[in-house]
């Protein structure tokens, strides 16, 4: 789960660099999408029947959560990394709220706690009355957006249980790939993204995006997602957060000051109270 978190937090160096080409960078990225697939083909058509059946069975779960990789990654095109990083990380606010609903989980103080902090911590870094609260792009729209239906794809993943990983997986990338060309063609897109050009640069970095991030990335996170509370999986993952920020803030010229670390420190923190242990234990120990 903490290995998928820095992946997911390294997805924009991939992602940007294809954008970055003159190849039409849309069909660039929906081609890494699809690679994937066709390294799993070999083993869902040796599975025959299961691998439909599997199909039926989780394909919403994996619908929703390939319509949330989809709109995430093109809001890391559009919008600033950090901000669609933080708005895609309210995902633990909804995954703890339907994981009550639909599963039943309670609620503990420590989660109350956890989201506490990551609320503020993102609260912090869009500045309290200062007139950024709300997203100001649609890339971060897309990342809000991408963080909701993760959380439903997350609470049908825990219904699904461990035993349906291949399917899962296969299932979420038959997905992928047109739902990303749906959210790229999206108002304010750029028609030029989709010119039918591919560069030696952009087909390297095309064959790392789909072999290196997104096929390691999506089965990890499958697993975490399978075996895990859906509201604890959500604020585990939140390590990303450390990770974009940084990455994007050493490789980038996009901002990061003060407003930034704090906000960073508190969901970091939340991240530490979730997985640190019990306070009664911890009494013990000492």
């Amino acid at each position: 789960m903490l290995l998928s978190a820095v992946l997911w937090g390294t997805l924009w160096i991939p992602v940007r660099r294809m954008q970055a080409g003159e190849a039409g960078a849309a069909w660039t990225t929906a081609l890494g999408f699809l690679l994937p697939l066709a390294v799993l083909l070999p083993a869902a058509l040796r599975r025959g029947r299961s691998t439909l059946e599997g199909l039926r069975d989780v394909g919403p779960a994996c619908f929703f959560l390939a319509l949330g990789i989809a709109l995430y990654t093109e809001g890391l095109v559009r919008g600033r990394i950090a901000l669609v990083i933080l708005l895609f990380y309210l995902t633990p606010v909804w995954s703890t709220l339907l994981a009550r609903i639909v599963l039943g989980v309670p609620v503990s103080g420590r989660r109350l706690a956890t989201l506490g902090l990551g609320l503020s911590g993102m609260l912090v870094v869009f500045g309290l009355g200062g007139g950024a609260a709300a997203p100001p792009s649609a890339g971060e729209w897309m990342g809000l957006a991408a963080g909701l239906t993760w959380a439903v794809a997350l609470v049908g993943f825990r219904r699904e249980g461990a035993q349906r990983i291949f399917d899962l997986v296969f299932a979420h990338f038959v997905f992928l790939g047109p739902l990303f060309l749906l959210a790229a063609w999206l108002p304010g897109g750029g028609a030029e993204r989709f010119a039918l050009r591919l560069e030696a640069r952009s087909l390297v970095w095309l064959l790392v995006f789909a072999l290196v991030w997104m096929l390691p990335v999506v089965w990890l996170t499958v697993y975490g997602a399978a075996g895990v509370e859906p509201g604890r999986f959500a604020v585990l993952l939140m390590l990303e957060i450390a990770v974009g920020l940084g990455s994007a803030a050493l490789l980038t010229d996009e901002p990061f000051g003060l407003r930034e670390a704090a906000g960073a420190a508190l969901i970091l923190g939340a991240l530490g109270v979730e997985i640190g242990p019990p306070p009664g234990r911890a009494r013990e120990s000492a």
